[in-house]
């Protein structure tokens, strides 16, 4: 009989999940957008579907004396998981509130950059059950820091254009706060990998 999952890997598998799903929707928002402006409030039922599962990960860790890893690590990947979802749903919302008309070629490129992020960590998070054995766990941990030095240049790339255009004025401010909070959101990816890879550094 195969032995039961412990819960804690078990709700950041879901937790991994939710942030894929996420991830598909923020995509398509950014490359259909404006088109799909009406879809931006569909972040906001993914990001409520993370916090319960991330309060549902913090009730256990209050109730239990003994954990796969240190209870720290469990606490650090789900907070660094739930601040790429809120970075993702802010996003999304800054293209209405801002009442953006149009998308730029660039914040597309990140977006699909951040959800190959994400998936790599979905990957990470999977097999983090079996992380002193799993020598692959390490290979999707490092590949998520290459997917983000990525979308750095792709960043630095929009900035580069964004401040070459004229008579842009407030569109460039807007620009530039959205185009920030990308990458924040993509940094978070590698942040959580980074509480797996120390988990892993611990354990060798």
């Amino acid at each position: 009989m195969a032995k039961k999952e412990d819960v804690f890997f078990t709700l950041l598998k879901q937790v991994a999940a939710q942030l894929v799903d996420a991830s598909e929707e923020y995509a398509s928002i950014m490359r259909d957008f404006p088109e799909s402006l009406a879809r931006i409030p569909r972040m906001k039922v993914h990001e409520m579907s993370t916090d319960e599962l991330v309060a549902d990960i913090h009730h256990h860790l209050y109730t239990s004396f003994i954990t796969p890893i240190d209870r720290e690590d469990i606490s650090d990947l789900a907070l660094r998981m739930d601040d790429v979802m809120d970075l993702m749903e802010m996003v999304c919302m800054r293209l209405d509130l801002f009442n953006l008309d149009h998308m730029r070629p660039e914040a597309i490129e990140m977006a699909e950059l951040t959800k190959r992020a994400i998936y790599e960590l979905q990957e990470v998070v999977n097999r983090l059950p079996r992380y002193k054995k799993d020598e692959e766990l390490m290979h999707h941990a490092i590949a998520i820091s290459r997917v983000e030095d990525g979308a750095d240049r792709v960043y630095q790339n929009a900035l580069r254009r964004l401040f070459a255009e004229e008579d842009r004025g407030k569109e460039v401010v807007v620009w530039l706060r959205i185009f920030d909070q990308m990458e924040n959101c993509l940094n978070a990816c590698d942040r959580a990998a980074g509480v797996v890879r120390s988990v892993v550094m611990k354990s060798a």
